[in-house]
């Protein structure tokens, strides 16, 4: 049988070895310069060597086309595993927060309408093949409609469908009572909270209408109530060029504060939008200095995006089980799209349109058919790829430090 190398070993040079890491079978082998050379004139000479490059995925079958059984794998995953239902819900467009970054500029803030959890209710029971539905809270600020959580919530509950649900917020209105009465109600199991630099960066983007109700230490201590509850805490720290030097700082205030707090990690997102961009090399050596500044890398979520299961898809965008609710009771693919009529899939009286084609004949941008990392993105975000920035997820930048500080 004939061999090929792998299209998706990602190869990075040491003075005197090298780092491969498969993107599509998570193997990471160091290699002498013998074994190298051996790997890449495809040598059988030694067999015990050509079995560990067979075996962990460096080479492959010459007659395997690895990027069309992968994508068959994708859409079989996609539209035949049993999964839960997905339902991000916009509670309202209202915030209490003005982040000069926010995508939702421009958009009338209101709150979701009234009657909307009954029409959700039924519009789950049409979806929901596996009686369970996973409920992401978005806005806006979600919990300025924290009366609709309870509603919808209760619904669930009395119609004995099971239901959890992660709530994307900003923190500021958590409190001790919310977070013991209210996260149990919700079925709270995960939190994202996004933090945008050291206390006086952080108070300038996110320039809260009541400064009082967006203290920084009260957030951080609403953060820490939270995962002493049980909840599992992503703090997303939200990078640009401009700040990225306040997050630097942070994250060493973080690291210190939940060290010791396993269901705590950092997320680095890279800010969209922005003029003058960080480019690809300046977010590798970024994402390189954030992992030498914390004691614990796994805290970067580093380990986890290492040995995750090739995607399926890049995000609920492309998963036909997911979909996103705005306060008007439009149904979307992402939350990027809500409130833009043009993307709409369906709304809550007429249910989907014939326009929800996801999951099915999949197609790339030249740039990703050929990328190590497509396993890694699936394609990256289409919604930042429309705005004109990139759609690369954060696992090309964190592999591609950690294998330069490994």
């Amino acid at each position: 049988m004939g061999y090929k190398k792998s299209e998706f070993n990602y190869i990075q040079q040491r003075n005197d070895y090298f780092l491969v890491y498969n993107t599509l079978y998570n193997s990471l082998i160091r290699l002498s310069q013998e074994e190298y050379s051996a790997y890449c004139r495809l040598d059988f000479s030694d067999g015990s060597t050509a079995n560990e490059f067979i075996s962990n995925g460096l080479w492959v079958d010459s007659e395997i086309d690895e990027k069309a059984k992968y994508l068959a794998c994708a859409e079989a995953y996609t539209i035949y595993v049993p999964r839960p239902l997905s339902v991000t819900i916009t509670t309202t467009l209202k915030c209490n927060a003005r982040c000069s970054y926010c995508y939702e500029k421009g958009v009338i803030q209101a709150d979701i309408k009234e009657g909307s959890e009954k029409k959700i209710l039924e519009f789950i029971k049409r979806h929901n093949t596996t009686n369970e539905v996973h409920l992401i809270w978005f806005g806006g600020e979600p919990l300025l409609n924290s009366d609709f959580m309870d509603s919808l919530s209760r619904l669930l509950k009395d119609q004995n469908i099971e239901y959890s649900s992660y709530i994307i917020t900003n923190g500021s209105l958590l409190d001790a009572r919310i977070i013991k009465d209210k996260f149990e109600l919700w079925n709270i199991k995960d939190m994202q909270v996004t933090l945008d630099g050291t206390m006086e960066v952080y108070n300038k983007i996110k320039n809260y209408k009541n400064p009082e109700e967006g203290d920084f230490y009260s957030i951080l201590n609403n953060i820490r109530l939270a995962t002493e509850a049980g909840v599992f805490v992503n703090i997303r720290l939200n990078i640009g060029k401009k700040n990225k030097d306040s997050i630097l700082e942070l994250l060493k205030e973080l690291d210190s504060i939940f060290f010791r707090y396993e269901n705590v990690v950092f997320y680095p997102a890279f800010i969209t939008g922005e003029k003058d961009p960080l480019t690809e090399e300046e977010k590798v050596a970024f994402v390189k200095e954030m992992l030498l500044t914390l004691r614990n890398i796994k805290k970067l979520s580093a380990s986890t995006k290492f040995y995750s299961l090739p995607r399926m898809h890049a995000c609920m965008n492309g998963d036909p089980r997911s979909f996103s609710i705005d306060v008007n009771g439009n149904v979307y693919s992402c939350e990027h799209y809500v409130g833009q009529d043009k993307y709409r899939i369906g709304d809550l009286d007429t249910d989907l349109f014939a326009n929800d084609l996801r999951g099915k004949d999949v197609t790339f941008r030249d740039e990703c058919k050929s990328c190590v990392f497509l396993p890694k993105c699936f394609g990256g975000c289409e919604a930042n790829r429309a705005e004109g920035d990139s759609p690369c997820m954060i696992e090309k930048y964190l592999i591609k430090a950690y294998l330069q500080i490994l």
